[in-house]
């Protein structure tokens, strides 16, 4: 019986297949690997989101920012997976394809949004002013804005183009099930995708670009030796951090036209690879670095630091009581040998 992961090119071998026959192939085992990567890099997403949001030194505005694109990023690997072998069903074909472009898109507004934060960061206050609630809050709604809603206005493009080029077919999806829903034809693809994430992707490195020419300055402006390295250290963290980031979204992307345009084989193995394991390697990234595990120890020193307190408390009140607990005790045996007050004599 047919299912998702029984196509020969992308799934895993048929499994009706006679136990006698070779069941093990290059594509097979490649489609296994496929599999295994994308599920682990759903359990590095979700322990990254849980990460951030289960500090609240890191429920800031970046922090919040990043767990959008983390969940931007969590729908799109498990599109991805849905999609290995094959989507026999046209409806679910189209809708696969329409989301993963509109989840891809999404990731790079919400880079965007990070990026254009850090660069507005570096130069308010030399960060010394911390917002208020009320202006995160504000920011964050202008992002969220911009990033779930520029995304459906090129979706809506992207339809509109789809439709027009299968002349009000969309349930036609031979061309879209040639490489397992993840792309739309070539002129949603192009105009829908492709130059949308030019554009994003060329405005974040511009950004990035410019926060790190404004950290230059402020951290040679810095007097305090100690003051400088940390403020270097720091800045040059979220600068590569975004940079990383940013060419891994741009790497998929670029990798996964060249596969439906060139229709090369190892163009096409390279785009998933790169796509199974995005996520994990983002996820680590992001929860990998030093400011995240100096948190996690600061937390661990903490705890372990009010255990022993209430340990040496418990303690203390056990000897304390003990020895009231001995007090009363030897008055009370002291009391069965002398009679206090002393009896009248007769």
């Amino acid at each position: 019986m047919e299912t998702f992961y029984t196509a020969r090119l992308h799934g895993f071998p048929n499994l009706s297949r006679s136990i006698m026959e070779p069941t093990l192939s290059e594509e097979s085992v490649l489609s296994l690997l496929i599999v295994l990567g994308s599920s682990i890099s759903l359990v590095g997403l979700v322990f990254a989101f849980i990460t951030y949001s289960l500090f609240s030194d890191l429920r800031s505005l970046s922090g919040t920012t990043l767990m959008n694109l983390l969940a931007a990023l969590f729908m799109n690997q498990l599109l991805y997976v849905v999609g290995v072998g094959g989507v026999p069903d046209s409806e679910l074909c189209i809708a696969i394809s329409f989301s993963m472009q509109y989840v891809r898109l999404c990731t790079f507004c919400w880079i965007l949004a990070m990026a254009h934060h850090m660069n507005s960061q570096f130069k308010s206050n030399l960060n010394l002013v911390p917002c208020n609630d009320n202006a995160i809050g504000k920011h964050f709604i202008r992002y969220s804005l911009f990033a779930w809603g520029v995304p459906a206005v090129t979706l809506g493009a992207s339809v509109f183009i789809q439709y027009r080029d299968k002349a009000g077919k969309l349930l036609d999806t031979a061309s879209l099930k040639t490489h397992n829903c993840w792309f739309l034809d070539t002129n949603a693809l192009v105009y829908g995708l492709l130059i949308p994430s030019t554009v994003l992707v060329v405005i974040t490195l511009s950004y990035i670009i410019r926060a790190a020419i404004v950290a230059r300055y402020v951290i040679s402006m810095q007097v305090d030796r100690k003051v400088r390295n940390k403020m270097r250290k720091k800045r040059t963290l979220q600068v590569v951090l975004f940079t990383k980031i940013t060419m891994i979204l741009t790497l998929i992307v670029t990798l996964g036209a060249l596969s439906k345009f060139l229709k090369l084989e190892a163009v096409w193995i390279s785009y998933n690879t790169v796509q199974s394991l995005q996520g994990i390697i983002i996820a680590m990234l992001v929860t990998c670095n030093c400011h995240v595990l100096k948190i996690y120890t600061r937390s661990i020193q903490s705890s372990r630091g009010k255990y022993i307190t209430n340990f040496g408390k418990g303690s203390s009140e056990s000897k304390s009581l003990f020895s009231k607990n001995s007090t009363i005790t030897k008055s009370t045996s002291l009391q069965l040998l002398t009679w206090d007050p002393a009896p009248d004599s007769v």
